[in-house]
């Protein structure tokens, strides 16, 4: 059992770490699924963040007309590394759908065992695959819901999860938009382990992550800003400020920086056309470590079909 226990507590540190969000069931998808999530301090819960509309903010679907798919590509220190993939299609005449996938993995991992012995190496894995509806409620106001599907793979153990989202944006014409997102409505993990021919199992719930945001159009500049509220599973809250800034310069390149809590952040995006005129971005963002690790780097692309 001891070495189960060695496991999971290595699954659970590998994508984060106390005391913000990492250290959690589900850390790896509060990393940042794409690069301008990433570049803007993770602040994108008022965007419209084309690409990746259902893992911004599933009331954000319904503001992409276009079908529309994302791809981003996270390379992180630690042979560490985060896939995310979504599609988004409109169901006229005010709603629509996406389906998402995420993959966080490491499969260069040196085990050891209770007194410190290594063991060879271990795969680690964890997947999300989420279904997103959303719906406008009045003009101005939406509504969106993602149920998803957790996967888990730390060697020979795995366990299974389910998991709910919501959220609600009230965006003007202008641009100006609020948000409300709420993450892990409810959900947990269930783990089966098998030791010394006895079956055990057990549930980590999903940690709730309740944010308010703001995006501020202001001259060419776009301001966004959200507090994170992070409720884990033994109580308390803990708060986590973000901030981001995007400059438009000319018709088709962007820069963007902010702050991630206390760690910057930047990147850059370039609009070009493929089928149509501007239908398509590439985006790519830097990430800093917060432990010392090193620095990652993150690349997405954005095709319309």
């Amino acid at each position: 059992m001891s070495r189960a226990i060695l496991l999971l507590a290595m699954s659970s540190a590998l994508f984060g770490q106390r005391p913000l969000t990492g250290g959690y069931p589900g850390a790896f998808t509060r990393i940042g699924s794409n690069a301008r999530d990433v570049a803007l301090g993770s602040a994108l819960a008022a965007d419209i963040n084309s690409g990746f509309l259902a893992v911004t903010n599933p009331a954000s679907v319904v503001y992409h007309r276009r079908r529309e798919i994302g791809i981003s590509y996270l390379y992180l220190p630690l042979d560490r590394s985060v896939q995310t993939l979504n599609f988004t299609i409109a169901l006229p005449p005010t709603a629509a759908a996406s389906l998402s996938y995420i993959r966080a993995g490491d499969n260069n991992i040196i085990g050891r065992n209770s007194i410190g012995e290594k063991t060879g190496k271990v795969a680690y894995s964890e997947q999300a695959i989420g279904l997103t509806f959303s719906n406008r409620l009045t003009r101005h106001i939406s509504f969106g819901l993602t149920a998803k599907v957790l996967l888990q793979t730390l060697d020979m153990f795995s366990s299974q999860g389910f998991g709910i989202d919501v959220g609600l944006l009230y965006r003007r014409p202008s641009g100006l938009s609020a948000a409300v997102r709420l993450e892990n409505v409810t959900g947990a993990y269930l783990w089966r382990i098998e030791e010394a021919q006895e079956n055990r199992e057990y549930s980590e719930r999903l940690p709730r992550l309740l944010s308010g945001a703001l995006r501020i159009p202001w001259w060419h500049f776009v301001l966004y800003a959200q507090v994170d509220g992070f409720f884990p599973e033994e109580g308390g809250v803990v708060n986590i400020y973000r901030l981001g800034i995007e400059d438009k310069i000319g018709e088709k390149l962007f820069i963007r920086g902010g702050m991630n809590h206390l760690t910057p952040t930047a990147g850059a995006g370039l609009i070009f056309s493929l089928r149509e005129d501007n239908d398509s971005s590439v985006d790519y963002s830097l990430s800093l470590g917060r432990s010392g690790e090193g620095l990652g780097h993150i690349f997405s692309w954005v095709f319309s079909l």
